[in-house]
């Protein structure tokens, strides 16, 4: 895993700065929308690109077809909206691709199937009904956990929506957010807010434990909001009130942390979602910042994608974040009530950046600071790059 941090770290750290950033000629990716669309990759060249864009989720109308003229005239406009995204919280995917998405402006599950081309909803029929769904994992048998801040409540939900287990009521669980699940160890961990701890279950329903208390020492908590894990099965807990991402082994006993409070990159203001990749790089988002920041397992920033906006790489509030098997990020984008799908792109045989050009006249502008910074770490990467490279530069395929 240290290797292949090393692989990934050489090449982004020239262009650390660039969150916004290259549309480059090529070949759309695959779900992109349109044919010889531009390819929107971080980092800028000449650096090889490491997180490419795809395409973003936002409802029923993914997967619908667009009328033609005639039709639009004849018919007139489809009055369906059918089902959208209001206010998108957790994501996950299951072993058949499907994306699963909790929604607190809906209160329930938003299940996006591609390969039937159907959006389907989870926890509104039936004994319960979900309010405020937060935290979403899914077991090996693609069993469903669902976690819902106002009943307190965590939720399994079989493959026809039927509830097969209730967990939290005997623990008087409070707020529980995130969750994640070992199917190794068929564990389930349950992040809750408002008690400061990580709550431990077996994925058949049993009681395990419980890990922390309020505070800010190592293994301690302040407003735990989301949670990974990686392939040893050690946790992940993103420390929200403590800013800063706290490593638990399978027991419980505290292994590392990174993080602290700041607006300068690679640091938190507000994190949310927590993801790996397969090769051990953590993602996480940050509402504040509008970003998601990209570390290697000993918490060294690598690079940081996005901006405040609407197009595509931008985000206002992300929140919950998922990595599958493919390495395909998916980040949940609150307040534009989208998935947005990225890219990891590995490449083994990437070597060193090549030497960056001479500063340009004038001052050099950082297009993917976070908000507020104006920070010395990104000024020096970015007087690394002619002005123009510190800037989006779109390009449409020739």
């Amino acid at each position: 895993m240290a290797g292949a941090a090393l692989r990934f770290a050489p090449v982004l750290l020239v262009a650390l700065a660039i969150g916004e950033g290259y549309a480059a000629p090529g070949v759309s990716p695959p779900g992109a929308k349109g044919e010889g669309a531009p390819v929107l990759v971080w980092p800028l060249p000449p650096d090889p690109p490491r997180i490419q864009y795809l395409d973003a989720l936002r409802g029923s109308g993914d997967f619908k077809k667009k009328p033609g003229f005639w039709k639009k005239l004849l018919l007139g406009a489809d009055r369906d909206p059918g089902v959208a995204l209001r206010k998108p919280y957790g994501v996950a995917t299951d072993s058949a691709g499907r994306v699963y998405v909790t929604d607190t402006g809906l209160g329930t599950v938003v299940v996006f199937d591609s390969a039937a081309r159907a959006v389907r909803l989870l926890g509104q029929k039936g004994q319960v009904r979900l309010q405020t769904p937060i935290g979403i994992a899914l077991d090996a048998r693609d069993r469903v956990f669902v976690s819902d801040a106002d009943l307190d409540r965590v939720f399994c939900f079989g493959e026809g929506g039927e509830v097969l287990l209730a967990l939290g009521a005997d623990q008087k669980l409070q707020n529980p957010a995130g969750i994640a699940i070992d199917r190794g160890r068929g564990r389930l961990y349950v992040a809750d807010s408002h008690l400061h701890r990580i709550f431990v279950y077996g994925t058949d329903g049993g009681f395990v434990g419980a890990w922390g208390k309020r505070g800010s020492g190592k293994g301690e908590f302040n407003f735990p909001t989301n949670l990974a894990l990686d392939r040893q099965g050690n946790l992940y807990v993103v420390d929200t009130g403590n800013f800063r991402v706290q490593v638990l082994d399978p027991e419980g006993r505290f292994l590392s942390m990174f993080g602290e409070a700041g607006d300068a990159p690679g640091r938190f203001h507000r994190p949310k979602g927590i993801a790996l990749d397969s090769e051990g790089h953590i993602y996480v988002a940050d509402a504040a910042f509008n970003n998601f920041q990209v570390f290697d397992p000993a918490g060294k920033l690598l690079l940081f994608v996005g901006v405040v906006g609407k197009e595509p790489g931008q985000f206002w509030l992300p929140a919950g974040i998922a990595i599958d098997g493919s390495d395909r990020i998916r980040v949940v984008d609150q307040v534009n009530a989208r998935v947005q799908v990225f890219q990891y792109l590995k490449d083994k045989g990437a070597g060193p950046p090549s030497a960056p050009p001479a500063a340009g006249p004038g001052s050099a502008r950082s297009a993917g600071g976070p908000a507020g910074a104006s920070g010395e770490g990104i000024a020096k990467t970015c007087s690394r790059h002619a002005p123009r490279e510190c800037e989006v530069v779109v390009r449409q395929p020739e």
